[in-house]
């Protein structure tokens, strides 16, 4: 994931028991020597420090960050932390968004609609509707999406950030119940299954960082998921997906090349532009990445690697006395994809039958 332009800057107790057997009857992989959840006392603890000092980064018109994008961003973030929809922050902020978007930018609709599904799917139905109908149009004839969705940037090809963006969008709104075409997934995926890199993996894009690295080949393992179960008419977050070759592939690296501390293959990747030569490089939003793929796959383990587990150790350890996380990320930014991890929020938006959603913190009204 690249730099995000000024407009941005770019879903209590979870599903954390021990893993369960797949839909086959299979057991999941051995754990590996050693490999221990912290208590679940302990990550919500972090939750609601990082869920306070959230709150104190909106600003009077209701927005956080940069833009309508990081509102979205921000508001996702403190619903699926288990704020109340009446709390003042969320619906200042769903209230902002309603006035600012469209805004052009497909990292703006995309997190718009997850954000305001979030909020109250039924208040906010004709905007995230608009939001949709904006982020089918704006999809690329490569099957990709780019930053921009004017007509002259629908004929370009983009890039894998935005399109998982654009696709984890219709993909929950289409899990709660909205009218979204099956097209855009099928495009994603033809597009995704001629690029994907010889080790399984995938890059920014086939022409820029094409090199794999862990981010992006959890995007690809994302779409890749979502595109199977919307082609076989199976719930989305099933395991029975995990078959479809590409899909097979990109598990098969994440598996190999996991590190909850390293968005692994980024230095190469990038190379010297920007100066970013290391594998911190969007590190967080990493995690979130991982939790993205794991969960649209229906993947209690990469391989033998616990990667909730992990992923909490390693987020426990690098919060912040405030509350916040950072670096290399900007804080909100850091701060939204750590919680957004901790609370493995994409389950719960394309199961929301299965959604519990108590509070971990006071609602604020």
């Amino acid at each position: 994931m690249q730099p995000l332009p000024l407009s941005l800057a770019f879903g209590v107790v979870l599903l954390v028991a021990p893993a369960a057997a797949d839909e086959k009857g299979a057991p999941p992989p051995a754990a590996e020597p050693g490999d221990k959840r912290p208590p679940q006392t302990e990550v919500d603890a972090a939750v609601a420090r990082g869920v306070k000092w959230l709150r104190k980064e909106q600003k009077r018109n209701g927005s956080f960050g940069q833009g309508p994008g990081e509102t979205a961003l921000s508001l996702l973030t403190l619903r699926h932390s288990g704020v109340e929809k009446d709390d003042r922050a969320c619906g200042r902020a769903a209230r902002f968004l309603e006035r600012e978007l469209p805004d052009g930018t497909v990292y703006g609709a995309a997190l718009g609609t997850l954000a305001l599904l979030a909020q109250d799917p039924v208040l906010h139905r004709n905007k995230v509707e608009e939001l949709i109908s904006d982020l089918v149009e704006a999809q690329c004839n490569n099957g990709q999406w780019t930053y921009a969705y004017r007509s002259t940037a629908r004929k370009r090809a983009g890039d894998n950030s935005n399109m998982q963006f654009a696709l984890l969008a219709l993909a929950v709104a289409r899990a709660q119940g909205l009218k979204v075409p099956a097209e855009p997934f099928a495009k994603a995926a033809a597009f995704l299954r001629t690029t994907q890199n010889e080790d399984g993996g995938f890059g920014y894009s086939d022409k820029q960082r094409a090199r794999s690295y862990a981010s992006m080949t959890a995007g690809g393992a994302m779409c890749l998921a979502f595109a199977a179960a919307v082609e076989r008419d199976v719930p989305l977050g099933s395991s029975s997906v995990a078959d479809e070759d590409a899909l097979q592939k990109a598990l098969a690296w994440l598996a190999k090349e996991f590190d909850a501390e390293a968005n692994t293959g980024a230095a190469r990747a990038f190379g010297t532009k920007k100066k970013r030569r290391s594998d911190a490089t969007w590190r967080h939003y990493w995690l979130w990445s991982a939790e993205r793929a794991a969960a649209a796959a229906g993947q209690a383990r990469f391989g033998a690697h616990d990667w909730y587990g992990k992923g909490c150790r390693v987020l426990l350890e690098r919060q912040k006395k405030k509350g916040q996380w950072r670096d290399p990320e900007r804080e909100i930014l850091a701060t939204c994809f750590a919680l957004l991890f901790f609370r493995r929020s994409t389950h719960r938006a394309i199961t929301p039958r299965d959604a519990v959603r108590p509070a971990v913190t006071p609602s604020q009204k």
